[in-house]
């Protein structure tokens, strides 16, 4: 902004009024001032009214943008129902339903449909474990193990990860190999660890197949026949338990009209 008059060098300014003949431009982002001594009328640029120039033009290309492109009307219902939804699956929770329990737990895990929260989702897959959920049970270890939602503690691990892997969750069979094949809370066990990676490679998991591979250069031509043995023992139980679940439910009678 000139301090002096650009006519005379003179700095006895005072403010002027506005002409008819002035430019828009001139009126929207500058200010007249008139020199004292040789009556030299000319404009300065004002700062506060740029900024609010720019702050007009930015107002106004979003109020023109909303108009254009307004939000549809079914993203507010769809909210609405995912809260809608969201509340019904908490109180099925906080009512003792395990599935609810392990989709919330999920959910949170996850951030589908709510901010991320790693200790809300370790404390729903607890809860849905203590239930008997399978999944629950194999997720809740895996959170003991990562310390991921709740302070790390590898033998409560190993004790919540053998459940799922003894039912046949090919994950787990995998993560409980590792904690035997390195000693994450038991000691290490390469016979056990052998066992659990070829139960998890039978279901197709690469990783296990791998992990098998690398194990069985370790062991003993004998421990390697019992690992074998132990695997097809407890791939037979399995299949013995599935067996028995489908009988159960072909033989159950209909239910009551």
């Amino acid at each position: 902004m000139h301090k002096n008059c650009p006519a005379c060098g003179s700095a006895k300014l005072r403010s002027a009024s506005v002409h008819t003949g002035d430019t828009l431009a001139q009126r929207l982002i500058c200010t007249p001032l008139r020199c004292r001594e040789c009556r030299e009328r000319f404009w300065v640029y004002s700062p506060l009214k740029i900024v609010f120039f720019v702050l007009l033009l930015g107002t106004a290309f979003w109020v023109v943008r909303a108009q254009l492109n307004p939000a549809p009307a079914s993203d507010t219902s769809n909210l609405a129902v995912a809260d809608r939804q969201l509340s019904m699956l908490s109180a099925r929770a906080l009512k003792g339903d395990a599935d609810a329990q392990l989709q919330l737990g999920k959910m949170y895990a996850n951030g589908e449909g709510v901010i991320v929260d790693v200790t809300k989702a370790a404390k729903w897959f607890e809860m849905a474990a203590h239930q008997g959920n399978s999944e629950a049970q194999f997720l809740y270890a895996t959170a003991l193990l990562d310390g991921r939602g709740m302070v790390q503690d590898y033998q409560a691990a190993l004790k919540w990860i053998e459940i799922p892997a003894s039912r046949g969750n090919p994950e787990a069979q995998y993560r409980l190999g590792q904690m035997y094949r390195f000693g994450i809370g038991t000691p290490v066990d390469k016979v056990k660890a052998y066992m659990w990676f070829n139960l998890a490679a039978a279901q197709g998991m690469d990783d296990a197949a791998n992990a098998r591979e690398s194990v069985v250069g370790q062991l003993k031509p004998e421990q390697i026949v019992q690992a074998q043995a132990d695997a097809r023992h407890i791939d037979e139980q399995m299949h013995h338990k599935e067996a028995g679940a489908d009988r159960r439910v072909a033989t159950s009678p209909p239910a009551s009209p």
